[in-house]
């Protein structure tokens, strides 16, 4: 036990020791002679002194500084590559299993996709395909042998992708696009080679021949291209010119036998009237060549799966190749004597039906948990059938984020069978309630009994430590019981964890808590295993507080939209373990604490998810999470929130102390539409529903709370300035306050920045009580490093966001200029955020921090499809630093009676630094520099102002002041 113990202490003192003791920023200013840019400058607004012509030139030079100084000169590599996401996903330990009841993890399933008609429809297309001598279609493929097959398209006027899978080619394969009697473009394989032409124009490059070939053939006709890409080597090649710019058919021809297993073609019609949808995807063509299998029968334990897929829950289906089919998933168990049988679901998104040997056991028509008695419907010392079908889903109320493809996946959670005894413990909570040098932790144990009688026994709990180090017991508790049958038991059992192991995102230790539960002879019949976290969450003074040290919630959130285009539809809201580590690595990477869960393809409606892999990984990685469940609403009316599911995706969830605060809701904003009575209903219902179920995190019944009536922090003013009489839910502890607060977003001039904060947030700041959250700040948009993008459907489409350059800069910027858009995003991130941790803001969430919505056209995001960050990323990775040095304010063109005022932020324990801010020029070369020795920097939440000062006169231009500070004593912990 003291070994455990001292391995973990050595654990946090070096975690904390192997911190950087450096840490850099930096500023760029424009410094003139000019004494009209006295006073606090604006890049442009009110007291804007640069010309159009020289803030182009500012952002440029900010540009080419920013990129070699955050080390990624050619903004073109990637955050994490694969190889570490995937080492990452094998070091996440599983939750650990029960030792009395037996708890089966249901992993593999079978898998299909069906709808009515599929079959006819099938063979039909069958039929075209081998309409030519020498075409079959056989075991899965498409066999060409000396012949040609021939497929009228609907017209390729814009962009397109065809993807083609071969297993084997004969001695030649031609695949050429026509107009007509017309060959526009031509890919030809033989052995080892595969060529490419259009008219004069010719390429050719070399591929493995020795395994499967993956073929895709993307065409451009805006830009006069088109690329092959076999197994992932890639050519381009110029189009011919042409008058003629469009395609209606396309020509396969195989000189000896070419065998083809899948082929798809996506058509990308471009939409010039949709802002939000420039262009959308249709399906052309989609063929597996597999015959589509009988369903009769598909519930039953001799029914024949051999040809369905195997897949791993969760398991999603969905998108334009799978639209309108409903996706039926098989799993077959072995199962000895048990007395009492629960079958566990994390979620069947959006419904559907749960059959046991043939029988139906459950219809469900909502994305909720489910906890099935399942002990009549499976049979002992057998083999038994599980089958699951999910009802197909298609978004109705498509928000303007959302892809063109309305078939959003629809999928089939976790599942696990707990074979137990009929007294069992049916759910376990814990939770922090304080912390001393003690932590009091509160165990909430629900029992249920299945017989006639009352049950006498006993409880116990036991805690354990196991993340990142497993160690022996150090806490325990016990208690008798009396469990009354038929209904659910509510047992609270409080323990003291002594010099306990806490949670913090940067030293994320877990405990493992395991419940047993005794009959009145001490038997051991039933227990219960979860892991958590000692961490407590709180607001007081103005600020954020976990477990009792003050703190800000940095990070972004996701939107759900994930490369390639093909496929985002079908993967939205259920993703693969290695996105979700890479999600939360990127958070890491950026000095960042927070992911905020923000994924909705719909507007009006109930939307969200609630995959408790996130806050599995969240553990265990360290990083804050803002929850919404699956009950939480974008937009509309408020009341649309799913008050009934709520309670239920929390519990689901309860144990994870990565997740510190529940969201009802991301901006509904219809309250204005009614009288005061609607804001103050949905606060009071929201808070009401939420804290009966925890008492332990923060609640925003939304996140932009200014579309609600309250016009100040404790409601007692209406949005017009009368006064109203407070809603006291305002004011309850757990209650915290927020807004999307944007001030150098969408198109806003510097202005904005420069007199902010705004009236609403200065009202929830002075009252110096609760803490004030930025739930979602779009600073402003940038384009993306369109070279990585040429080979996809996006590439140089303008966001609609593009109207934001003139009014924050003055002029679009074209597609060549993208270096200055992510310039101007960076620098305004910067500024902004800096400026607003200074004034009192507690947390920030950055919208969002993965491309891919609006068809991957919004570049609001910090990080591209591919996961290469824009600048904005590294600004944030600058102010998210422990403590950071920068300007007092954000005067942009100092001028000769302008000084500049250092401010030091902290927040952290005490220590000491040296400051030294450099003066560069544009080529980097330092002009001057001011060093400040020996600060003292108080511990917590601090900021210092340091003594302002003058650089020695220099030319008129653009400089760029470097603020290094330098710790003398580094801290051995935060705790």
């Amino acid at each position: 036990m003291k070994k455990i113990a001292l391995l973990m202490l050595l654990s946090t003192l070096f975690s904390s020791y192997a911190e950087a003791q450096v840490h850099t920023t930096f500023e760029m200013r424009y410094i003139t002679s000019d004494s009209k840019a006295d006073g606090e400058t604006d890049f442009r607004g009110e007291t804007e002194w640069m010309s159009l012509d020289q803030r182009i030139d500012f952002l440029n030079k900010y540009a080419a500084f920013a990129s070699g100084f955050y080390g990624n000169p050619g903004l073109d590599k990637p955050l994490v590559g694969d190889g570490d996401v995937r080492q990452t996903v094998g070091r996440i330990k599983p939750q650990p299993l029960t030792n009395i009841r037996q708890t089966l993890r249901l992993v593999d399933w079978c898998a299909y996709g069906y709808r009515a008609g599929k079959a006819e429809e099938a063979q039909k297309a069958f039929a075209e395909w081998s309409a030519a001598d020498g075409a079959t279609v056989k075991e899965g493929c498409l066999i060409l042998k000396d012949c040609e097959v021939v497929k009228t398209l609907a017209p390729l006027q814009w962009r397109f992708r065809l993807h083609l899978d071969v297993k084997d080619v004969g001695e030649e394969c031609t695949i050429v696009f026509h107009k007509g009697e017309k060959p526009l473009l031509s890919t030809r394989l033989t052995d080892r080679i595969f060529s490419l032409s259009s008219g004069m124009n010719r390429e050719s490059g070399y591929y493995d021949s020795t395994v499967p070939l993956h073929l895709e053939i993307y065409g451009d006709f805006a830009n006069n291209r088109f690329f092959v890409t076999v197994n992932g080597e890639s050519l381009s090649c110029l189009m011919e010119e042409t008058d003629i710019r469009e395609i209606d058919k396309v020509v396969i021809h195989s000189k000896g036998k070419t065998e083809i297993d899948d082929i798809s073609l996506f058509n990308f019609v471009e939409e010039r009237t949709n802002k939000h949808t420039p262009y959308s995807s249709s399906l052309l063509v989609s063929e597996d060549f597999n015959d589509v299998l009988p369903m009769q029968g598909w519930q039953f334990l001799d029914y024949d799966d051999s040809a369905w897929e195997q897949v791993t829950l969760p398991s999603s289906h969905g998108g334009l190749q799978e639209k309108e089919e409903s996706y039926y998933l098989r799993k077959k168990i072995c199962l000895a004597d048990f007395e009492r049988a629960v079958l566990k679901l994390e979620t069947i998104d959006p419904g559907g039906e749960v059959w046991i040997n043939g029988q139906p056991v459950a219809v469900v028509n909502n994305r909720h948990p489910y906890d099935l008695d399942v002990t009549e419907y499976l049979q002992r010392n057998q083999e038994n059938i599980i089958a699951v079908r999910v009802k197909p889903y298609k978004a109705d109320h498509r928000m303007l984020h959302s892809p063109s493809d309305p078939y959003i996946g629809w999928f089939l959670g976790r599942a696990t069978l707990v074979l137990t005894n009929r007294c069992m413990i049916k759910d376990v909570f814990a939770h922090t309630a304080s912390l001393d040098r003690v932590a009091r932790q509160v165990n909430r144990v629900l029992l249920q009994y299945s017989g006639v009688y009352a049950f006498e026994g006993s409880v116990e709990v036991n805690y354990y430590p196991w993340f990142p180090v497993e160690g022996e017991k150090v806490a325990t508790v016990k208690r008798d019981i009396e469990i009354r049958p038929s209904v659910d038991n509510e047992i609270v059992l409080e323990i003291p964890v002594e010099n306990p192991a806490l949670w913090y995102p940067e030293n994320p230790n877990l405990y493992r808590v395991e419940v047993i539960l005794r009959d009145k002879g001490g038997r051991e019949i039933d227990d219960y295993m979860l892991t958590t976290g000692i961490r407590t969450i709180s607001q007081k003074d103005g600020n954020l507080y976990v477990n009792n040290r003050p703190e800000i919630l940095k990070g972004a959130q996701i939107l759900g939209s994930r490369y390639p285009i093909e496929t985002i539809s079908k993967n939205y809201k259920c993703v693969s373990d290695e996105t979700i580590a890479k999600d939360l690595m990127m958070i890491k990477e950026m000095n960042g604490n927070l992911l905020r869960l923000h994924v909705h393809a719909e507007k009006d409606t109930t939307d969200g998810i609630n995959d408790p892999r996130y806050a599995e990984y969240a553990d265990q990685l360290g990083v804050y999470l803002l929850w919404q469940t699956a009950a939480w609403i974008r937009e509309g009316e408020a009341w649309n929130v799913d008050f009934e599911g709520y309670p239920k995706f929390m519990r689901q969830v309860y144990n994870h102390p990565s997740i510190v605060m529940w969201e009802a809701s991301n901006h509904p904003n219809r309250f204005k539409l009614h009288d005061i009575s609607d804001s103050h209903d949905f606060v009071t219902k929201v808070y009401r529903t939420l804290s009966a179920v925890d008492t332990s995190r923060l609640i925003s019944p939304t996140s932009f709370w200014q579309h609600m009536h309250y016009g100040n922090y404790d409601g007692s003013l209406d949005k017009e300035g009368n006064p109203i009489v407070s809603n006291p839910v305002l004011m309850e502890k757990l209650m915290t306050r927020g807004n999307q607060d944007a001030y150098t977003g969408y198109g806003a001039k510097w202005t904005a920045l420069r007199k902010a904060p705004n009236k609403w947030a200065a009202s929830c700041l002075a009252a110096n009580d609760k803490a004030y959250f930025n739930f979602e700040h779009e600073e402003s948009a940038a384009q993306p490093n369109w070279i990585l993008a040429e080979k996809e459907p996006w590439f140089e489409v303008q966001s609609y966001e593009w109207e934001y350059e003139k009014g924050s800069i003055g002029r679009l910027l074209d597609a060549s200029e993208w270096r200055i858009s992510q310039a101007f995003q960076a620098f305004a991130a910067w500024e902004s955020m800096k400026k607003q941790i200074l004034i009192g803001y507690d947390g920030f969430s950055w919208c969002s921090l993965e491309s891919g919505s609006n068809m991957f056209t919004y570049q609001k995001p910090l990080t591209d499809p591919f996961g290469v960050p824009k600048l904005a990323y590294y600004a944030n990775k600058s102010v998210f630093q422990p403590i950071w040095a920068g300007s007092g304010n954000v005067d942009v063109v100092y001028g000769p009676a302008d000084r500049i005022f250092p401010v030091l932020f902290n927040l952290g324990q005490t220590k000491t630094v040296d400051l030294i801010i450099e003066l560069k020029n544009d080529k980097g070369k330092r002009i001057d520099r001011k060093v400040f020795k020996n600060i003292q920097v108080a511990g917590g939440r601090t900021v210092v102002n340091l003594d302002s000062f003058r650089f020695k006169t220099v030319p008129d231009g653009c400089y760029f002041l470097v603020y290094t500070v330098k710790e003398q004593n580094p801290p051995y912990s935060r705790k």
